[in-house]
């Protein structure tokens, strides 16, 4: 077996293999990872018998507990999108700030939308129309909404548990509560800054409509029967609020309490998220069962490149800790006295920027982290959140939701990079200063 820095740079240049395949070869995340860490573990000098076994069980481990998660919140998320729920929490928002501040209101949707959907390029299209509808007649421009839905998705997504949040936690064995407390608390911040952001740059242009663009009124009449607003957002709150019961019961109540017994069982994620699509399945009530069915595949097809890049992240981190490449590293930085949370943060900042992918880099940082964790000196939960901070940088050309955002704001390259770039830094370092100040006052 290789050690020291000779395995320290077999490491590297897996790295910038798996970006190099990604990015310029345009090789799917997956096939990338898969086959760089088995030449890393065969370089490394694991035997090819053993190397089979290291890759059963690091995907398995991943996929195991959340495959069902995922599966269960693409589901949902299709549920909410095609029976007009989105519709219905939209409206509630632009009923709260007013129609005079209708890019708040779409922000906060995004946010909203964002974390059962576990996807900002998903939540962003499926409120786009409802933005270009609101900017119809508003006086506002379609940069400004751009940005703000932006804002609102990125940071619903990456910070909020049982989001972006959830692999990273996973994969740490983070405690949830703590998990969603610090994810909370940075959000605010982050969506604040994202909105103030907004407002400032999205004004430098004038608003135009274009045409065939639906009011709003249109376009909530074009889903007809519309759910309640209870029922709509029941699908978000009752998963989360099972789940942070069970932590909280499991603290307070002795094992053999029949209250924690039961919430021990609904309030796993394995099942709290597939209750969720029971309520959401109420929401479909009306529609013809061959359509409802028809949708709850488009969520399952949806969760499967989330699934195989889960499984090939692993793989990745099952064979860095057979290599022992962990222990070097936590090792090196001790010695080099970095602290814990900013390795976190730039570990997942520096993969996010480089592949692109944020789904990619939630699992991938997770995975190289794992081995070091305890070297670190941070909790499991602050570094699950760090990780999730880190990968609101930096949005660039590599990424879809670049595009997606540029696309639906008319902005070229150079604007995108003044705009959806720069302010994704700014999420960034904004949810970063706030767990650390907020970490200890928590006791995480």
């Amino acid at each position: 077996m290789l050690e020291g820095w000779a395995l320290f740079g077999i490491f590297v240049l897996g790295i910038l293999a798996v970006i190099l395949l990604t990015s310029k070869a345009k090789v799917h995340p997956f096939l990338a990872m898969f086959t760089v860490s088995i030449i890393i573990g065969l370089v490394s000098g694991i035997s090819p018998a053993k190397m089979t076994d290291v890759i059963i069980s690091g995907f398995s481990s991943f996929m195991g507990y959340l495959a069902i998660i995922i599966v269960s919140a693409t589901i949902i998320g299709e549920l909410m999108e095609k029976t007009g729920a989105t519709i219905v929490i939209s409206k509630a928002l632009l009923s709260l700030v007013g129609r005079n501040r209708s890019p708040i209101a779409v922000g906060l949707a995004g946010f909203i939308v964002s974390i059962p959907l576990i996807c900002c390029d998903t939540a962003f299209l499926v409120l786009s129309p409802l933005a270009r509808a609101l900017s119809k007649g508003s006086g506002f421009s379609l940069r400004l909404y751009s940005l703000a839905l932006a804002a609102g998705a990125l940071v619903g997504f990456k910070l909020i548990f049982p989001s972006g949040p959830l692999f990273p936690a996973t994969i740490f064995g983070a405690d949830v509560i703590k998990v969603l407390i610090l994810g909370t608390v940075a959000a605010i911040p982050a969506l604040v800054v994202g909105l103030l952001f907004s407002y400032r740059f999205g004004r430098d242009n004038d608003a135009k409509e274009s045409e065939g663009v639906l009011s709003f009124e249109e376009l909530e009449k074009s889903y007809g029967k519309l759910p309640s607003l209870v029922a709509s957002f029941s699908v978000l709150l009752v998963p989360i609020i099972l789940i942070v019961a069970r932590s909280v019961f499991d603290n307070l109540l002795d094992l053999s309490n029949s209250i924690r017994v039961v919430f021990d069982l609904i309030g796993h994620p394995v099942l709290a998220l597939p209750i969720g699509i029971g309520i959401a399945l109420l929401l479909a009530k009306d529609k013809p069962r061959e359509e409802v069915n028809h949708w709850i595949t488009g969520g399952i097809q949806r969760a499967a490149p989330i699934l195989v890049i889960v499984g090939a992240a692993g793989i990745f981190g099952a064979v860095l800790q057979m290599t022992g490449i962990g222990s070097f590293l936590g090792n090196s930085i001790i010695a080099f006295g970095v602290p814990g949370v900013l390795v976190a943060f730039l570990v997942a900042a520096l993969i996010k920027t480089m592949l692109g992918s944020s789904t990619v880099a939630l699992v991938t940082a997770p995975a190289i982290i794992l081995p070091i964790l305890p070297s670190l000196g941070i909790s499991p939960a602050l570094a699950a959140i760090a990780v999730s901070a880190g990968t609101l940088i930096c949005i660039n050309v590599n990424d879809s939701f670049f595009w997606v955002v540029t696309g639906f704001g008319e902005m070229d390259v150079s604007t995108g990079y003044r705009t959806i770039t720069l302010m994704s830094v700014l999420l960034g370092l904004t949810a970063l200063v706030v767990i650390v100040l907020v970490a200890p006052l928590i006791g995480a």
